[in-house]
């Protein structure tokens, strides 16, 4: 039997007797129920996928294959692109440079953010890590996939995390999946007597304390903080609200996209206009289902950034079937990413399958490891209370993977 969890699919997942529950896990369909309408949503006329679509069985195939394989045979599959071995001879024949990030637009656009994030506006002072010029390399055979490795430097992937899980994730109106089963007590700013204050942190709390009420008591258990933070949260949504259970998101929601997020995204990408992320936590167990991201009103590119252990990309080509004696790994290519790294998505691309079949355990790097107890720009406006408190949570990192998409949703 398969080990892990599945992170909620925001399309089908791989098997069609499953169907979404609410963005958590995923569950077979019970006796009696009806099968879900395969209905296609009118407003996708322009690239005319359903939302309800099943993946074709070679990019299963793929994803079970990458699930399943004992780590010695991943690290040795030279199929799988791994920047820090470097390009095989043939995956230099398709991985080819396109363009080139400079220097000073990922300083510019990290110092902003960082300035942007703690309220330092008019700070010149510069990164402690050294910048270099990022290739970007895309793939010949999959039109529109680039993947920019290393993009972000190591103080800049501490902060948006440190954005991500203390500030924004403490506000109630930008959605966590524990909220569709218990009734979470936010933290309270002692100042303001606000919840949507930058602080405090959902991490202020004590691993062993309880601070939320199971909306069904008959089917919910208590959980303390170590429960519903290290294994019971899957996602976050920031910004434009996507809505798991119809897979669509609607009008006039209640926040907007974080604006110092938005500004290092931008100034990285400046043809994407953040509107809305999709933030997804992964144990050492956990993978997520092969799904396509054809939810959003528009055909914009969409910027996909890793942080903490390493993943297993895989992503295809294609919508039909594989044609007999066709090989299956012509159709898909599986991409090693690591912390830091930026999966761009574009074209035709943009729509495609894809999956996270496997995350690397005891791949996250040590400067990332440890937090919440984090030294430099993050650890600035974290008051010698709150420092305490992330100190009993060192190490939350060190077993997780965060990957944050970014995207456009309306024209």
């Amino acid at each position: 039997m398969l080990r892990g969890r599945r992170i909620a699919s925001i399309q089908r997942t791989t098997n069609p007797r499953f169907s979404s529950h609410h963005g958590l896990f995923s569950r077979r369909q019970g006796k009696g129920e009806q099968p879900q309408p395969r209905v296609m949503n009118a407003d996708f006329k322009d690239h005319h996928h359903d939302t309800h679509a099943i993946p074709p069985k070679f990019i299963q195939e793929q994803y079970w294959h990458y699930n399943k394989v004992k780590i010695s045979d991943l690290e040795n599959d030279e199929s799988v692109v791994d920047w820090n071995k470097g390009l095989s001879e043939e995956q230099a024949k398709v991985l080819k440079p396109v363009s080139t990030i400079s220097r000073s637009a990922i300083e510019n656009a990290c110092i902003t953010f960082r300035n942007a994030a703690l309220g330092t506006e008019g700070d010149e002072s510069p990164l402690e890590t050294e910048i270099e010029d990022v290739t970007v390399y895309e793939h010949a055979d999959f039109p529109g996939l680039q993947i920019a490795p290393g993009i972000l430097p190591p103080e800049t992937q501490v902060l948006w995390i440190s954005q991500i899980m203390h500030q924004y994730m403490a506000n109630p109106k930008h959605k966590i999946n524990l909220q569709t089963d218990f009734d979470i007590e936010y933290p309270v700013s002692e100042d303001s007597g606000e919840t949507e204050a930058p602080t405090p942190s959902l991490f202020t709390y004590d691993p062993q304390s309880t601070h939320s009420t199971p909306k069904n008591p008959e089917t919910q258990k208590s959980l303390n903080m170590a429960q519903m933070l290290s294994r019971k949260l899957r996602w976050l949504t920031l910004g434009e609200q996507y809505h798991w259970p119809t897979r669509s998101y609607p009008r006039n929601g209640p926040t907007t996209f974080p604006s110092d997020l938005s500004t290092l995204v931008s100034g990285l990408f400046p043809h994407i206009r953040p509107e809305s992320g999709v933030c997804l936590l992964y144990g050492q167990k956990d993978y997520m289902p092969v799904h396509r991201d054809v939810s959003e009103l528009c055909e914009r590119a969409l910027a996909s950034f890793s942080f903490g252990c390493d993943g297993i990309f895989v992503i295809a080509r294609g919508e039909g079937e594989l044609e007999e004696g066709e090989d299956p790994k012509k159709r898909t290519v599986a991409i090693r990413v690591r912390s830091g790294d930026c999966v761009h998505l574009d074209n035709e691309t943009r729509w495609a399958w894809h999956a996270m079949p496997r995350t690397i355990p005891g791949s996250c790097p040590q400067w990332l490891a440890e937090w919440p107890a984090v030294k430099g720009d993050a650890a600035k406006r974290v008051s010698e209370k709150e420092r305490k408190a992330y100190q009993r949570w060192k190490g939350f990192m060190g077993a997780k993977r965060l990957n944050v998409s970014v995207r456009q949703v309306w024209d």
